[in-house]
């Protein structure tokens, strides 16, 4: 008897180029992820190893464990809610803001507080350490940051100037007497901690959420609205404005060593920026708008931050490592069967090589489909996973049921319920040119089969008016290119 002839679920090659950036960034493992009850404010990454990772959420800032991606330590030392989170330069002590403005230094390994600076009349949102000195500086709602003596808690300087919220804030890695804000008034200020009074100010042009400062000090990096800048630090030019997002950019990070810049953004989007040219290399989605980020060492480790429905989102993800090749079970790879005498078996004239028939396992979907279980293929390839990672597999199957004359049969008598994923899917991938014919014929082949039923499902009437405006907005795309 001849065996069933598998589906072919070939992947739609895309028609982006890959390149070396692509090939990086996707040697990252399957993301870890992990839910909090409150949104993430805050991602930052120990510069010394192990590279713990602090993560502030709700009234508390957790140090997780980078390989493990489990929590290692817990700073609970808060009243009401904690913000940005930030390592010391040798990874030993962890300082972090909060909703009532006092600002609290831990040493994480002891999970002991160190010391409380008071004197902000605001929540404070960000902070961070001044290098190879023992001072800190703070960024606070009430519009003005200020710089600490890590010694005795006493107040050294407030730099005021800013109209707004300060809610982006660093020392400049090339000095430790400048200090960058960036506020909700638009603007990004340098400062000279030695006089206390800003020495540069340029307009961002909309509410700054995040600022970078490259290693020599020269060039700073503001974001806000749905633009990054690049600026020149000594005369406050602009060297470059990039609008790659089409929502809130919340966060910025450096990677490769510093050889490429990253913005996270409200439209759940990770763009990555060759710092040369400015364009972008690559693009990675997250299943929820993003609030932070934070990039371990020699890119290790991408920890993204989420909100959704109210909740937090942590994703981990790993850059996959080289591992040595196993031996085949049974296999005898010690030295004494390294000299077993094997006999020539190179092919000569006249030889035939017979291949054993392979039995290859058949996919789910391929089982029903042989036992002409449509109904119950359609399901095997509407499960989140297959839409979400292999959607060219669900295109495969519906293409078959087309070509079986089975679709009928298979989307028939679903309630509104099973027929939202189905729904779902076509209205998520209509605009894909190698999908779309495909799923037209399967929205022909629903309105069909519902088209009586109508006028007592409301629930179904709304998805098909979501599916109508999805293909009106394809028909106005395509005559808009012709």
């Amino acid at each position: 008897m001849t065996s069933f002839k598998r589906i072919e679920t070939r992947t739609f090659k895309n028609t982006a180029k890959a390149t070396a950036d692509t090939l990086y960034w996707k040697n990252l493992e399957f993301p870890v992820t992990i839910k909090e009850f409150t949104s993430i404010d805050s991602i930052d990454i120990s510069p010394a190893e192990p590279h713990y990772i602090a993560i502030t959420s709700g009234p508390k800032v957790d140090v997780y464990h980078q390989q493990t991606a489990q929590v290692w330590r817990n700073l609970t030392r808060f009243k009401r809610l904690a913000y940005g989170g930030k390592f010391r330069q040798d990874g030993q002590l962890i300082l972090a803001g909060s909703e009532e403005g006092d600002v609290k230094l831990f040493n994480h390994r002891q999970k002991q507080l160190l010391r409380i600076f008071k004197g902000h009349n605001g929540p404070t949102h960000r902070v961070d350490f001044v290098h190879c000195t023992p001072q800190v500086v703070t960024f606070s709602d009430d519009k003005t940051a200020a710089l600490w003596d890590m010694g005795d808690e006493s107040k050294i300087c407030t730099l005021s100037g800013h109209t707004d919220f300060i809610r982006a804030g660093m020392v400049s890695p090339a000095s430790e007497q400048i200090i960058l804000s960036g506020s909700y008034d638009h603007t990004v200020k340098l400062w000279d901690t030695r006089t206390g009074t800003s020495i540069l100010s340029v307009d961002h042009g909309a509410p700054v959420e995040s600022i970078l400062c490259y290693p020599s000090g020269g060039v700073f990096v503001s974001a806000g609205g749905n633009e990054v800048r690049v600026w020149d630090a000594v005369g406050g030019k602009l060297l470059s404005k990039l609008s790659q997002h089409h929502k809130t950019i919340t966060s910025l990070a450096f990677a490769s060593d510093k050889k490429r810049l990253l913005s996270g953004s409200l439209d759940s989007h990770v763009k990555i920026y060759d710092v040369s040219t400015y364009t972008v290399v690559h693009s990675l989605d997250f299943p929820a708008p993003v609030l932070c980020m934070g990039v371990a060492p020699k890119d290790s480790t991408l920890v993204v931050g989420m909100i959704s429905s109210g909740s937090g989102l942590i994703s981990f993800q790993h850059r996959r490592t080289e591992t040595a090749q196993k031996p085949l079970p049974g296999k005898d790879t010690s030295k004494k069967a390294k000299n077993i005498y094997i006999e020539d078996t190179r092919m000569r004239v006249g030889d035939h090589v017979v291949n054993p028939e392979e039995m290859a396992a058949l996919a789910k979907y391929d089982v029903h489909l042989r036992k002409f279980q449509y109904s119950k293929a359609l399901d095997a390839v509407l499960v989140p996973y297959v839409c979400r990672a292999k959607p060219h597999i669900t295109v495969n199957v519906l293409r078959e049921l087309i070509k079986r004359r089975g679709l009928k049969t298979a989307v028939a008598g679903r309630d509104a319920k099973e027929l939202t994923r189905l729904m779902e899917f076509i209205k998520k991938n209509i605009r894909h040119p190698l999908y779309k014919q495909t799923l037209m014929d399967v929205t022909h082949s629903l309105i069909d089969v519902y088209e009586d039923e109508l006028d007592n499902s409301p629930a179904l009437v709304k998805h098909f008016r979501n599916l109508r405006s999805e293909l009106r907005n394809v028909c106005i795309t395509i005559f808009e290119g012709l």
